[in-house]
């Protein structure tokens, strides 16, 4: 996935949003006296699928690293030429406070750099926005697939250990903390509206 630039956009409209499956990886450091610190690695800690990011772990190991990795829901945005990768992370319904009285600025045919602005942590919230650490964004490579969630989606979380440098890191699944209703919500808001005839 590649760091998102609003060069990549010109010119170009939204075609559709589908609620998607994500991979955010961090990197936990010791610290001082037994704690440890989170790290996130920007638009490299987002990846569309769990061996990807386990690579991304792999490629980030030094001495006293730890790695986590959270499935969690996002928004597959696409337009004509661009597939863009928005994921609030944070909250465990992710995008569940974003304002849908202002969904004409997410329609399929708007401007894609108004869409992604819309859907940031400067967009339309009810309340307080979600840190703005809590979104992580990218552009889809050729050989990325966001796979879209299910009817009934659920998620996971995995946590890292080590054999030692020599090996390839361990992992420990657990049942994940997000839930998908908002990003759902998000895409029915988007999608272009049928007539009857």
């Amino acid at each position: 996935m590649q760091q998102l630039s609003y060069t990549n956009f010109e010119g170009e409209h939204l075609s559709r949003i589908v609620p998607a499956y994500f991979y955010i990886t961090t990197r936990e450091r010791n610290a001082w006296w037994g704690t440890t610190s989170k790290q996130y690695r920007g638009p490299t800690s987002l990846t569309c699928t769990l061996a990807a990011a386990k690579k991304v772990a792999e490629g980030w190991r030094a001495q006293g690293s730890a790695f986590s990795i959270q499935q969690v829901p996002g928004l597959h945005v696409m337009s004509e030429w661009t597939d863009v990768a928005l994921v609030e992370f944070h909250t465990n319904d992710s995008y569940s406070t974003w304002d849908q009285t202002h969904a004409d600025e997410i329609k399929a045919g708007m401007p894609l750099r108004d869409v992604v602005d819309a859907l940031g942590p400067m967009g339309h919230w009810r309340g307080t926005a979600p840190s703005p650490h809590s979104f992580v964004s990218g552009v889809l490579d050729g050989e990325d697939v966001a796979e879209p969630l299910g009817p009934r989606a659920t998620f996971h979380a995995w946590s890292s250990y080590s054999f030692g440098g020599k090996y390839l890191l361990g992992w420990t699944e657990q049942a994940g903390r997000h839930k998908a209703p908002g990003v759902r919500r998000i895409a029915k808001l988007a999608a272009p509206e049928t007539t009857g005839d």
